[in-house]
C-alpha cells in the first residue's frame, strides 16, 4: 500500500469526488482535504476527504509544525485556514460546519451566500500553488433556437442575448450559456463590462442590463420581459410544431427499427407506423408497430392523413382503420381474399409481426427476448472498486460491468453514435499492456467523433475485456491498462464519451455474461438507466466494429451484437474513410 507523502486543500470543483471514510459526494466547492501519494506502479493518487472526516493519525508524519505546509493552505478562506490549524493542533473542530461553506449552501438552499462566492477561483497544482485562473465570459447574440440554458435548461431563442462562460477542458475549451436573468444567480468572475468579450456590439439596452449585473443591482424589467415573452413564443410553436407531427406508413426496409412503445423490433417487410416530427431543424421519425402507436396523444382523424397508405396492401389498410377505431391488438393472422387464376376465390393466411416472430421466420426474431431484457439497477449495487482492485476516479463496477461516470458535457440524446474499442477506435495489441499501448486506428477519428458530437449525436464505447475477470492475480494490471487506455483516447479526441466495459466472460459453468457482446446487457443499461430516459431513435443510431465474422476476424460479436440490438452496422475502415 502506498504511503502519504503530502496533504492538498482545495474547494472541490464539482461535485464528482467522494470522501474515502463515510463514501459520501463532497459538494462542490466545499473545502476538501487529500491525502496524496504514490502507489507501487507509480501512478498518483489522491484520496478526497470532508474536513470533519480527515484521519487526523495521517497527519502528524506529513505535517511539520503547523497548517503552512498544507499544499493550498495560503490560498483558503480565514474560516477554513484557522479550521486546518484547531485539525494540525489536534483541537475539537466545533466550527468545522461553518467552515465548510459549499456543503452548507447545498444543504440550506441559500441562494445569498452562493452569490458572494469568491470572483476567482484559486487552483492548486502540483507546482502552482496560488495560481489564479479566471473563466473567461462571452456576450452575444445567439443564431439559431438549438442552445439551451445551463441553469435553466430552457431554450435561448434565436436572436436574443446569451452570455457564456468558458472553461477550459481537457486542454480545449468549453462554453456553458445562460439566458442574461439566469446569470444574476451565477457569480461571475470579470471585474468589469470591459472583461466580457463581445459587450461593445450589445444594443445599448443590455449594455445597461449588464452593467446593473455586474454592480449587483435589479436588471430592467422591460429587458426580462423581452427575453421572457421570447422564451414563451419558441416554446409555444415547438408544441404546435410537436403536435401537428405528420404520420407515415410503410413496410421496414430492414430489421433494425424497434418500436418506440414496446421496444419490440419490428421485423422486415413487415408495417410499421412512423411519427415525423421537427426536432433542432432535422425530421426525426419514431416507428411503431400499428398496434402500439400512440394515438391517445397523437390521434388520427382519417386514415387520409397517412401518407403511404394508399400504397398498403388491403390487410394493411383494414388493420390501420381498426387502430383509427380504438382496437387494442391486431391479430395475429388475416385471411387476405385472392384468386386462384381461375376464377375461383383463394385464401391466405398473412403472419403478422408477433408471429413472425414466434416462428423465427424473420432474422429479427433474436432481437425479441433483448427487446424484453430488464436489468435490476440500483446506486447501492454500483462500486467503488472491482471486487478487490482500485478504480480510477469517475470510473465505478455494477456487476461485471465497469463504467465510466458522465462528464458534465456529455448530453444524452435520441441519436446513439456507438463504437467499439480495440480495433476500431485504438490499435492495440493482446501481448501488449499498459495506458499507452495504444494508437489511432484511424487518423480521421478525432475529426469524426467532434462532428458526430457538434451534429447532437451521444458518443458511447462498448468495450469487452476479459482480462480483467481471468486474470485473478493481475486484476490490477489489467483494468489499470483498458482504463488507462480509454482515458488517453478521449483526452486525445477532446470529446464527452460515455463508457462501458464488459469485464465476464461465457463459461459453462455460470453460464452467459449479461453483459459481454454479443449479448445486449451494455447497451440495454445504457438505453435504461444512462440516458435521462430519452427514447432512442433506430434509425438514425448506429454501432461501429470490427468483429464481424470475416475470415481474419477474432469473432463476429460486434455485428451479432448490432443486430440482437436492430442498429445499423459499420466497420471501422468503412465509417471513418466515409
Amino acid at each position: 500500500m502506498a504511503t502519504p507523502t503530502k496533504i492538498i486543500a482545495e474547494y472541490a470543483k464539482s461535485n464528482r469526488s467522494s470522501c474515502k471514510k463515510c463514501s459520501n459526494s463532497i459538494s462542490a466547492n466545499s473545502l476538501r482535504l487529500g491525502l496524496y501519494s504514490k502507489d507501487p506502479r507509480g501512478y498518483d493518487v489522491t484520496k478526497w476527504h470532508h474536513l470533519n472526516c480527515f484521519p487526523s493519525d495521517s497527519l502528524q508524519p506529513i505535517i511539520h509544525g503547523s497548517a503552512q505546509s498544507i499544499q493550498g493552505f495560503s490560498s483558503l478562506k480565514i474560516g477554513d485556514q484557522e479550521a486546518l490549524e484547531k485539525l494540525t493542533a489536534g483541537c475539537d473542530l466545533e466550527s468545522k460546519q461553518v467552515s465548510n461553506h459549499g456543503e452548507k449552501e447545498v444543504e440550506e438552499g441559500n441562494e445569498e451566500k452562493s452569490s458572494k462566492k469568491s470572483k476567482v477561483d484559486k487552483v492548486d497544482e502540483p507546482g502552482q500553488e496560488g495560481e489564479q485562473k479566471k473563466m473567461k465570459v462571452i456576450a452575444e447574440y445567439t443564431k439559431s433556437n438549438r442552445s439551451s440554458c445551463k441553469q435553466c435548461t430552457k431554450p435561448i431563442p434565436s436572436k436574443t442575448l446569451r452570455l457564456g462562460l468558458v472553461s477550459s477542458d481537457r486542454g480545449f475549451d468549453m462554453t456553458k450559456w445562460h439566458h442574461l436573468r439566469c446569470l444574476s444567480t451565477v457569480p461571475l468572475q470579470v471585474d468589469s463590462v470591459d472583461e466580457i468579450d463581445g459587450f461593445t456590439s450589445l444594443k445599448s439596452n443590455h449594455q445597461e442590463a449588464l452593467k446593473k449585473l455586474l454592480n449587483g443591482e435589479p436588471l430592467p424589467i422591460e429587458v426580462l420581459k423581452e427575453d421572457e415573452a421570447a422564451i414563451d413564443e419558441l416554446q409555444s410553436k415547438s408544441k404546435t410544431s410537436k403536435s401537428s407531427a405528420k404520420i407515415v406508413a410503410e413496410y421496414a426496409k430492414s430489421s433494425r427499427s424497434s418500436c418506440k412503445k414496446c421496444s419490440e423490433a419490428i421485423p422486415a417487410k413487415s408495417l410499421r407506423l412512423g411519427s415525423i416530427s421537427k426536432e433542432r431543424g432535422h425530421d426525426v421519425t419514431r416507428w411503431y408497430h400499428p398496434a402500439c402507436f400512440p394515438t391517445d396523444s397523437q390521434p388520427i382523424i382519417s386514415v387520409n392523413e397517412i401518407d403511404g397508405f394508399s400504397s398498403l396492401e388491403i390487410v394493411d389498410q383494414e388493420a390501420l382503420q381498426k387502430v383509427m377505431d380504438g382496437c387494442d391488438q391486431l391479430p395475429k393472422e388475416v385471411v387476405v381474399e385472392g384468386s386462384d387464376g381461375q376464377g375461383s376465390r383463394e385464401f391466405k393466411v398473412r403472419k403478422t409481426d408477433e408471429t413472425m416472430l414466434d416462428e423465427g421466420k424473420e432474422s429479427s426474431s433474436k432481437t425479441l427476448k433483448v427487446a424484453e431484457l430488464e436489468i435490476a439497477f440500483s446506486t447501492s449495487d454500483v462500486q467503488k472498486q472491482y471486487k478487490e482492485s482500485t478504480l480510477s476516479p469517475n470510473w465505478k463496477a455494477f456487476q461485471t460491468l465497469i463504467f465510466l461516470e458522465r462528464d458534465e458535457d456529455l448530453r444524452d440524446s435520441a441519436k446513439i453514435a456507438a463504437f467499439d474499442f480495440d480495433g476500431c477506435l485504438a490499435n492495440t495489441n493482446v501481448k501488449r499492456i499498459g495506458a499507452d499501448a495504444w494508437s489511432l486506428m484511424f487518423q480521421s477519428i478525432p475529426e469524426k467523433l467532434n462532428s458526430l458530437y457538434k451534429d447532437g449525436y451521444k458518443l458511447v464505447i462498448f468495450t469487452n475485456e476479459s482480462n480483467i475477470e481471468r486474470w485473478k492475480n493481475k486484476r490490477q494490471v489489467a483494468i489499470d491498462s483498458k482504463i488507462g487506455r480509454l482515458k488517453n483516447f478521449i483526452d486525445h479526441v477532446k470529446v464527452p464519451i460515455q463508457v462501458f466495459i464488459a469485464c465476464g466472460f461465457d463459461n459453462s459453468a455460470k453460464g452467459k455474461d449479461l453483459f459481454r457482446k454479443p449479448n445486449t446487457g451494455m447497451w440495454k443499461l445504457m438505453e435504461q438507466q444512462f440516458n435521462s430516459g430519452i427514447p432512442i431513435d433506430m434509425d438514425q443510431s448506429f454501432y461501429v466494429g470490427d468483429a464481424a465474422g470475416r475470415k481474419n476476424d477474432h469473432s463476429d460479436a460486434d455485428i451479432k451484437f448490432a443486430e440482437a440490438i436492430g442498429l445499423k452496422f459499420y466497420l471501422p475502415e468503412d465509417f471513418f474513410a466515409a
